[in-house]
């Protein structure tokens, strides 16, 4: 579409003057007429009715009919221009369980959200066995799983390594000030999260796994919340015990006999696609902030 004659035809309609049209187009009277006469063969009918001694000009039939497309066309052409001047943006899709999309990363999602160029961030929640699956099928580009798995398509390695904790009431001061045996643990008191197959074989060795406890959590997103009394307790990793103490009501402790250390694995596609290459690079950059800043 000729969009010179369309910005002209839109100013004479906004106008109602070729005149006024031409000075507001900053151009010269005879040049908005050109433009818009090549419009009108362009279309294949006259636009706009102008004649000798008439001031204020009149859209025909098919000119009304062709405001609409034209106001339509400049909207998106101005859109265009803007997206061009804003330069190329880049994109990731990134999914991870929900503990770490909770305690772990939003220091990384406000970072990345600051960068130049900007990346458009997609997050997902999913349980770690989707997150495998979601990956090989391209619907997300990166993603950070509990679990260990063997996917043709997906690349796997250790993220992070961390010990598990218990976390209830207390100064924050008292964190890790003592061992904590798991005999002195009630049962009756703990706020349950499973962490995985090798947690709860530890879980079975201490504790009778007939002994429903009273409150079990799929995720770790409501303990803050219910963790109310001071004999409740919790077993979790410790980039939830660190953010717990920031509330500063909860203290967490270290066992005599602690539970495997949590892993935490990256998993990316095998084949990533290239517009997802400098995406991934941008991410490990502020992935390598946040490991040493410590968060956890």
């Amino acid at each position: 579409m000729y969009t010179l004659g369309i910005e002209a035809f839109l100013a004479i309609v906004r106008t109602q003057s070729l005149s006024r049209a031409a000075e507001k187009l900053h151009l010269a009277q005879s040049s908005v007429s050109h433009r818009l006469k090549i419009l009108e063969e362009m279309m294949g009918a006259t636009l706009i009715d102008r004649g000798k001694g008439i001031k204020e000009i009149s859209l025909t039939p098919m000119g009304a009919e062709f405001l609409q497309l034209a106001e339509r066309w400049n909207s998106l052409w101005l859109e265009t221009q803007i997206l061009k001047s804003q330069g190329p943006k880049l994109s990731l899709s990134f999914g991870a369980v929900n503990s770490l999309n909770t305690f772990v990363f939003p220091p990384l999602f406000s970072a990345m959200t600051q960068h130049q160029p900007p990346v458009i961030l997609d997050i997902h929640t999913l349980h770690s066995i989707p997150l495998y699956e979601e990956l090989e099928k391209g619907q997300i580009h990166v993603g950070f799983a509990l679990r260990e798995q063997t996917l043709p398509g997906v690349n796997v390695e250790r993220f992070l390594t961390v010990p598990m904790v218990v976390l209830r009431l207390g100064e924050p001061s008292d964190s890790n000030s003592k061992l904590i045996n798991p005999n002195e643990l009630d049962p009756n008191y703990e706020l349950y999260i499973p962490w995985g197959p090798l947690f709860q074989i530890w879980h079975d060795r201490w504790w009778n796994p007939l002994c429903m406890s009273r409150i079990k959590l799929e995720s770790a997103q409501l303990l803050f919340t219910l963790l109310q009394h001071p004999l409740q307790w919790a077993i979790v990793p410790m980039w939830i015990a660190k953010s717990a103490l920031k509330e500063e009501k909860f203290s967490y402790y270290k066992l005599s006999d602690p539970p495997p250390d949590i892993v935490c694995y990256k998993l990316t596609h095998k084949y990533p696609k290239p517009s997802t290459l400098q995406s991934l690079t941008i991410l490990d950059h502020y992935l390598d902030l946040l490991i040493t800043k410590d968060f956890y």
